[in-house]
């Protein structure tokens, strides 16, 4: 192979520059001090000789491989799914965003089998070096494998829910705290007979945690909580529709619903629209995500900006990959804001949620 057909190297650049292959390292990486005119020679052979570092190889020499992981559940698990989820895109440009401007790149990965894995795909990233830190979406409470990382001090930090406050880096929104405020604002608005919808299984913690809420606020309200007003939904509209039509079937039917989700909220408002129901005058409806369907709908609904959160979580990772010191663990809470329309019949106005 004539030396025009193959890539320059580092050994090039040094001996074109005159010095040693590690001066061209320390001037290339800023590992190491470099007089000026030495660097100013190191860069100017590089550009005449057009040299692309190899990344890998860089990498075995500064120990980064400037890749950041966001690892999910499997997206088909029906409940955490990609295709047409706007809210996830949004968590996706919120993250983009943030590593783009510090220069590193993004890695998707989830695992099929989870912790029924030998050796979980989590664990052999981190031992293959194949990524600098973690972005992680814990749906679950299985934190075996956080607690496998965090013993081998790699940098984590947990989008959403989870059950390891102060413990490990997160940030999410507070799903009590709005679940509660909703059912609060029903309450304000007259209804005792308020059902709810979770967004999915409860065995995630999201769900959990919603649900915890709309039960505390009937509670403190001296209502008592309905199993039969409880239906576990998914992500599409199709289960806000059955939700609404199990409920409208009981013999003391609800007059309030709180969907967890505005594809399920799409979903009630179809229901009441093929049978005749006028929302919110027979049936109030209130929401989270604040999505675009939210907005097309008229449907009042919380705002679950994960486009804030992917920011805050790759920020706190990026100061978790350049703090040299170990600090405790932040858990960072994004402010929700509840979005007055026309389906909870409330007053058109907005309502900040920041926490209790």
């Amino acid at each position: 192979m004539k030396k025009s057909d193959r890539s320059v190297t580092i050994k090039d650049i040094a001996r074109e520059a005159g010095v040693s292959i590690s001066t061209v390292s320390f001037a290339f990486n800023g590992t190491a001090p470099v007089a000026p005119e030495t660097k100013e020679r190191i860069f100017e052979v590089i550009k005449r000789l057009n040299y692309q570092p190899n990344s890998a190889a860089r990498g075995l020499v500064t120990r980064r491989t400037n890749n950041i992981c966001l690892f999910t559940p499997q997206p088909a698990s029906g409940f955490f799914s990609f295709a047409g989820n706007s809210v996830f895109t949004h968590l996706l440009q919120g993250i983009g965003e943030i590593l783009d401007q510090k220069d590193y790149n993004l890695l998707i990965s989830w695992d099929n089998l989870g912790h029924k894995a030998k050796t979980p795909k989590l664990i052999k990233l981190m031992r293959e070096r194949a990524m600098d830190g973690l972005l992680i979406c814990l749906p679950s409470h299985d934190s075996s494998v956080i607690e496998e990382l965090l013993e081998h001090h790699f940098p984590v930090v947990i989008i959403g829910s989870n059950g390891l406050k102060n413990q490990v880096n997160s940030v999410d929104v507070d799903n009590y705290d709005i679940a509660y405020r909703n059912v609060q604002h029903m309450l304000a608005l007259g209804h005792t007979r308020i059902a709810f919808i979770s967004p999915g299984p409860l065995e995630y913690l999201v769900c959990e945690d919603r649900l915890e809420g709309y039960r505390d606020a009937l509670e403190e309200a001296g209502i008592r909580y309905r199993e039969e007003y409880l239906f576990i939904g998914d992500e599409y509209e199709e289960s806000g529709f059955r939700a609404t039509d199990a409920f409208l079937s009981l013999k003391e039917p609800p007059t309030a619903i709180v969907s967890g989700r505005d594809t399920q909220a799409v979903g009630v408002c179809e229901y009441a629209k093929a049978h005749g129901i006028s929302i919110p005058n027979d049936l109030a409806l209130i929401s989270f995500e604040n999505s675009e369907l939210a907005e097309k709908h008229g449907i009042s609904s919380v705002t679950t900006d994960l486009y804030e959160v992917g920011k805050e979580g790759a920020r706190l990772l990026y100061k978790l990959l350049t703090r040299k010191k170990e600090r405790s663990a932040q858990n960072i809470v994004i402010p929700s804001e509840l979005i007055i329309r026309s389906s909870c019949g409330g007053a058109n106005q907005n309502i900040n949620h920041s926490g209790r």
